[in-house]
């Protein structure tokens, strides 16, 4: 199973803790057949046992009614997923979709998704910034200096920094490209070399 290269769209505020999870995924869709669509807000998809780990994208594709939810494209293109909310072993929600006035589901559909890279594989990470693709080197983050972490349980790479090394990030956008490593050194790309990390400055507010 090799990985699929998305763009990442990564932010940080500087001067914050940082706990930012990079969610990577395989080139293989899975399908978890749906059992129902709930008229609520945050509209919630039931299909039991769908095996899709919290925060990930998933499309929806082949419903009968509400069509609002399915999917334009066959394959699912970028734009077809949502970020899904994990609520048990068979039910998502979509929380930015409002399905309070969708009519009641029909029938048929499935939802659509790419099974997570099996982080457990690996036993490091590592991470550079550039200020353009092939540029000047901003910031280097790996699992060595501990400012990522590999959490196979949740299917999840993490960017962790301090407020204090957040705080001494002087530039504002670069691109990144990041790497998992396997114990015999075989490297797995897990983005494409145009994914962006923005560095903003935090609010503070000052109270009389």
């Amino acid at each position: 199973m090799s990985c699929k290269l998305q763009k990442l769209d990564l932010c940080i505020i500087r001067g914050a803790t940082v706990a930012l999870p990079i969610r990577i995924e395989s080139d293989t869709l899975a399908y978890a057949t749906i059992n129902d669509v709930l008229q609520s807000a945050p509209v919630q998809i039931v299909a039991s046992g769908h095996g899709i780990p919290d925060g990930w994208r998933a499309a929806v594709m082949n419903v009968k009614g509400p069509v609002e939810l399915n999917a334009a494209n066959n394959p699912p293109r970028d734009s077809d997923f949502r970020r899904t909310t994990r609520l048990d072993t068979s039910t998502v929600a979509f929380n930015a979709v409002n399905g309070a006035g969708f009519k009641p589901y029909v029938s048929g559909g499935q939802l659509a998704y790419y099974l997570p890279v099996n982080l457990a594989l690996y036993d490091s990470a590592r991470m550079d910034v550039r200020n353009r693709v092939g540029g000047d080197l901003l910031a280097s983050f790996s699992t060595d200096e501990g400012t990522l972490g590999l959490d196979a349980a949740n299917d999840c790479l993490w960017l962790r920094l301090t407020a204090e090394q957040s705080a001494e990030l002087s530039w504002t956008k670069g691109v990144f490209d990041a790497e998992l490593v396997e114990p015999d050194g075989t490297v797995l790309r897990i983005c494409s070399s145009d994914s962006t990390i923005t560095v903003t400055t935090e609010n503070t507010t000052s109270h009389a």
